[in-house]
């Protein structure tokens, strides 16, 4: 999938700082993301990836520094503005986030709620149109034939497959991913992964995905950007990239390793 490097930038990140009381999670960190480009941050847990991705789905506030996100300056954004912009990003978790006892249509369906007025009970709440809207999710991820299956029937990567369902349903022009792939088999990594860059390359999607392992963000990336320490150390196009340079992202202790054998 090629990107249109004249497109504006989807999300622009400028000086970007958060502390948590003592704990500085996020350092000076800035970023640019064109539409449609497939971004890893790759780095430890506790490198800052989560909380830069909180910030860019509006789920945290700098401490200093700013952030635009689809041409709009996510500081300046309150109440219904601010959850109109969330509903333009979706977001897919590494616990998956399903409710166990429903069926898989229904958790999908969950995913249109913020469109909606009043709660849903049942499949039958919903309209028929965002019905067959969530059936053909699931074709898209390969899983109409669960649709009426209890969510914990499933694998955790089927599991998985029905969060990027329901993220979906919001006809997000971002998807921001954390972790989604860190309680998985490899088998099943490398599906998820493969889904995610079918859809983005699609849908024009833009997605930002947090990873731990280097291997799967060299394959599955387009661009990876190596957080440490709340910083960012690294941004290349991941094509340029070895697993060698990669792992220089984990800085000491890549050392610390090298040293004790």
């Amino acid at each position: 999938m090629t990107v249109d490097d004249t497109a504006p930038a989807v999300v622009e990140v400028h000086g970007l700082s958060k502390t948590f009381g003592q704990v500085a999670a996020l350092r000076d960190v800035s970023l640019t993301v064109g539409r449609g480009e497939i971004v890893v941050l790759l780095g430890l847990s506790g490198s800052g990836k989560t909380t830069l991705l909180r910030h860019i789905n509006g789920l945290e506030s700098p401490t200093s520094g700013s952030l635009t996100v689809l041409g709009e300056d996510l500081g300046a954004l309150r109440g219904r503005e601010l959850r109109k912009m969330r509903g333009r990003i979706g977001m897919v978790f590494q616990q998956f986030h399903l409710v166990s006892r429903l069926t898989v249509l229904e958790n999908v369906l969950t995913g249109a709620l913020a469109g909606l007025r009043g709660p849903r009970l049942g499949i039958a709440a919903y309209p028929r149109d965002l019905r067959r809207r969530a059936l053909s999710q699931l074709d898209r991820v390969g899983l109409l034939d669960k649709a009426y299956q209890r969510a914990d029937t499933l694998s955790g990567g089927q599991q998985q497959r029905v969060a990027i369902a329901r993220a979906l349903m919001q006809s997000p022009e971002i998807l921001l991913a954390d972790e989604p792939v860190a309680s998985l088999d490899p088998e099943s990594s490398d599906q998820v992964m493969a889904l995610l860059r079918e859809i983005a390359a699609e849908n024009q999607l833009t997605v930002v995905c947090s990873l731990h392992q280097v291997e799967l963000a060299l394959v599955w990336g387009q661009r990876i950007v190596g957080m440490r320490s709340g910083s960012v150390v690294l941004d290349s196009p991941a094509a340029e990239m070895t697993r060698e340079t990669a792992m220089r992202i984990y800085g000491r202790m890549t050392a610390s390793l090298a040293e004790s054998k």
